[in-house]
């Protein structure tokens, strides 16, 4: 009797439990967080207790070893996967290799028009299912994803009631780093029932730039990440402070890439200072801090900080292209048509249950 009870049990728990990589919970708001050329050691340091905000992102399922696209690491491309769940190149990548702003669209300035095909973004899914969606960018030449996803490019709305074929519906360039983290408040209080945004930050890029990749305690870099911080400490504050939003926002926050090979740059694509980058998800609170890699060894590739893993391995490691099918996935949303990052939406979030101690029968 014992026996067939305890099974009894571990069949309730087994169908109660959460399908493979399921969130939590489902959110009504995401925010894609890309801060532009952030490095994972600037944020895991000896100086990571004066960061707060990035501290309160790493209190919860993250990685500082998840990698860039394999084969280039530098901004809009980078940010191209993101949004599609693509790698850059091959047959099932969206082909954008550019980084500068986009031609005219007669002259072949959406992503389709360059890959000779529809490519599908995380906000055609969100937009056809009713998302409120925005892009609030620090840089000009993300009116790319704009010119890619207007009204004359989008693909018609064949989900449900008919929601337009332009799938961003807000699109703003920020001229500083509060600026941007205002707009994506506004954006939040702006009191559509769900949003997904994608907010890029572009602060800590163009500090790297100008004075390199300077790990040092003080430098230009370090300055600028702490600049970042601050903005987002602030951000996290008002949605806490927000009744109707706290609890009810996920940030999913990565980079497009680091930086300082060459050192004034990231164009080099085998160096790990260049592919190796964080990947954090916040669930709407503070939790305890879990291992992604650790997590998702069963499904993600677990290799050496330093080691470039190419597009074709099997399984992949965890790249900054399952942005957009995470953030579908914590809205409880299918993934991107075509895409291949975390198509599955099989990311686990959660760490498994330990395995339950076993029954033995009474002695008779």
């Amino acid at each position: 009797m014992m026996i067939a009870a305890a099974l009894v049990i571990a069949s309730i728990a087994a169908a109660q439990a959460p399908a493979a990589g399921a969130p939590p919970r489902v959110f009504d708001h995401v925010v894609v967080l890309s801060v532009d050329g952030l490095r994972p050691d600037a944020i895991d340091g000896p100086e990571d207790g004066a960061l707060p905000g990035f501290r309160r992102l790493l209190r919860g399922p993250h990685t500082l070893q998840a990698r860039t696209d394999p084969d280039i690491t530098i901004t809009l491309p980078n940010h191209v996967s993101m949004l599609t769940s693509r790698p850059v190149g091959g047959p099932g990548g969206h082909g954008w290799t550019e980084n500068g702003d986009p031609p005219a669209v007669r002259h072949g300035g959406t992503l389709h028009l360059r890959k000779g095909a529809y490519v599908a973004a995380m906000f055609d899914v969100a937009h056809d299912h009713g998302v409120t969606t925005a892009v609030i960018a620090t840089k000009s030449k993300f009116w790319l994803i704009a010119q890619s996803y207007d009204g004359s490019a989008g693909a018609p709305d064949t989900t449900g009631p008919d929601d337009g074929r332009a799938k961003v519906d807000l699109f703003a360039c920020a001229r500083a780093t509060n600026d941007a983290f205002r707009l994506a408040t506004a954006q939040l209080r702006s009191g559509a029932p769900r949003t997904l945004t994608l907010l890029h930050i572009a602060e800590t890029d163009s500090t790297g730039h100008a004075h390199a990749w300077d790990m040092a305690a003080g430098s230009r870099y370090r300055t600028a990440v702490a600049n970042v911080d601050a903005a987002l400490d602030g951000f996290l504050q008002a949605l806490d402070a927000e009744p109707s939003l706290k609890g009810r926002v996920a940030i999913v926050m990565t980079a497009d890439h680091g930086g300082g090979a060459p050192p004034l740059s990231h164009t080099e694509p085998r160096a790990a200072v260049n592919f190796l980058i964080p990947f954090a998800v916040w669930l709407g609170q503070d939790g305890a801090p879990e291992e992604l890699v650790a997590m998702n060894a069963d499904r993600r590739a677990v290799v050496p900080a330093g080691e470039h893993v190419p597009l074709e391995a099997v399984p992949p490691p965890i790249r900054s292209a399952e942005a957009g099918n995470l953030a579908l996935q914590l809205m409880g949303l299918p993934a991107i048509p075509g895409s291949s990052a975390n198509a599955s939406q099989d990311l686990r979030l959660v760490p498994l249950p330990a395995p339950a101690a076993a029954t033995s029968a009474p002695a008779p």
